[in-house]
């Protein structure tokens, strides 16, 4: 069973799973600017404003929460994470920052670019390397 919504406009249609709309609304009461995008037969992907900041959070067919996805400034990560990439990285190169929520951890994702080749990087919420992939 899917549940039909209407975009802004009323011009869309989307089918929504009810357990992953019921999930959201309790994970995300405050939401504002809601968008349902479904990713394939099991997952939906939703796009919304809370307090200014767009959000992009994925939930499966049977409403299982799978992450959170959001848009930040070097200067909104950890203080530990800020000092250990500019250690060594220039914030002049910084393209984007992605904070990555998921039920098992959390994440930042820094693409960063010097002129010659771009990657990016993957910090704990502790300002620990992860993870680094030449882009």
């Amino acid at each position: 069973m899917l549940l039909t919504l209407k975009t802004l406009f009323g011009r869309k249609k989307y089918n929504v799973s009810p357990l992953a709309l019921r999930s959201f609304n309790l994970k995300y009461t405050n939401a504002k600017q809601i968008l349902w995008h479904q990713v394939d037969v099991f997952q939906w992907q939703v796009n919304f404003v809370l307090k200014e900041t767009q959000y992009s959070a994925l939930f499966n067919s049977q409403g299982k929460w799978m992450e959170t996805v959001s848009l930040v400034t070097l200067d909104n990560t950890p203080d530990s994470l800020k000092q250990k990439f500019e250690e060594k990285y220039n914030r002049d190169g910084i393209l984007q920052i992605h904070h990555v929520q998921t039920p098992e951890k959390s994440q930042y994702e820094i693409k960063w670019q010097n002129g010659i080749y771009a990657i990016k990087l993957q910090y704990d919420i502790k300002g620990n390397i992860i993870g680094r992939v030449i882009l």
